[in-house]
Order: C-alpha cells, then structure tokens, then sequence
C-alpha cells in the first residue's frame, strides 16, 4: 500500500479514509447526483470526455488516494473541485494535441498555440490574471454548489433559459446565487484578494 492510500485509510487523520470516502458517496441523494450531474455536463465542455466520466473520475481519484478530502470541507464541494481539476487537466492536455485530418495521426504540439503566440506580453498577462481571478472565485465558493454552477454556466456563455437548464437550477434559486457570487466578489475586491 503506498504512504497515501496508508494516510487515507489512517483513522483520526485530517482527511477522509477510503470507507468514509465510500459512506459519503453511497449517502449522497438523489438531487446532490443530480447536480452533479448537471456541473459534469458544464464542466466537461472542451475535455472530450463523455457524460458523467467527471464525476466518475472524481470518485475514483477520491477511493484510490489520489485525491484526500479533507475533514472541514463539504464532501460536495470537494467532489466538485475534484471535477474542475479534472476537467482543467484534459483541456490542458487537448490543447497540447493537434488533430491531423488529413494524415489521420495525432501530434504533440511545441506547447505555443498558434492563436495566442502572436499576443502581446500584455495581453498574456491580462489573460493570466483574469484565470487567476477566476480561480481564486471558484475557490471562495467552494461549499456554494449553486453559486459555482452558475459561474460555471456564465463561462460557458450560457443565460436565460440555457443557464436554468443547464445547471438544473429555477430563476430565483439563480438569482440568490448572483447575490451571492457579487457578495463574495465584492468582499474579495475591498480585501485585495482580486485587483
């Protein structure tokens, strides 16, 4: 047994042992699988992975060790990070590919994407603080499922009818998460945590 799956399984240690880990799964309800359900078909956009292999994966990772949950965090909320970071990893991975049609073979590229290597130093930087900022949100709302789901929705482009049915969620359950996220943000902002 490697040292994680030995700490995992260690009782009274900070994170969830493997037979919580499967408690937790097994206990979750009906609409928590639901909602999950509905951030994988969000979050998967761009991972060419199929319906719900987000959430499986996540649970994988969480019962083998790969990934530890700790004690204070919400089992939800720890799936769904599990989920994002998943998800983030095979869209790094896709970016690095580039699909020959005509060939019919896959290569690696160099690591420069065609569309962006022309930018500005100034537009890379912009870039990257924006997808910090955006993290560092995901991050704060990470025991708010709705508010993560809506901002999940909002960077697929969705709205209206779209971001209801895609997150699951009815107009005022999206509504109280928009006070929420601008709640959180606006915090953020006065505390220097986003410029």
């Amino acid at each position: 047994m490697n040292e994680t799956a030995a700490m995992a399984e260690t009782p009274g240690c900070g994170y969830l042992s493997g037979a919580e880990i499967g408690a937790a799964l097994g206990a979750l309800s009906q609409a928590d699988k639901l909602k999950l359900s509905a951030i994988d078909d969000v979050m998967r956009s761009g991972t060419g992975l199929g319906k719900n292999d987000l959430i499986q994966e996540a649970a994988c990772r969480a019962l083998d060790g790969r990934r530890r949950c700790p004690r204070d965090v919400q089992f939800m909320a720890f799936l769904i990070e599990t989920m994002r970071s998943v998800a983030s990893h095979e869209r790094e991975k896709r970016s690095r590919m580039v699909y020959l049609a005509e060939v019919g073979e896959t290569v690696e590229r160099d690591g420069a994407d065609p569309a962006t290597a022309a930018q500005s130093p100034e537009a890379n930087l912009i870039e990257k603080q924006t997808a910090d900022t955006i993290h560092a949100i995901h991050a704060v709302l990470g025991d708010d499922p709705e508010a993560q789901l809506v901002l999940m929705g909002w960077a697929e482009e969705l709205r209206g009818a779209a971001l209801r049915d895609a997150t699951g969620l009815d107009q005022g359950q999206i509504d109280y998460a928009k006070r929420r996220i601008r709640t959180k943000v606006r915090t953020m902002y006065l505390e220097g945590a986003i410029t």
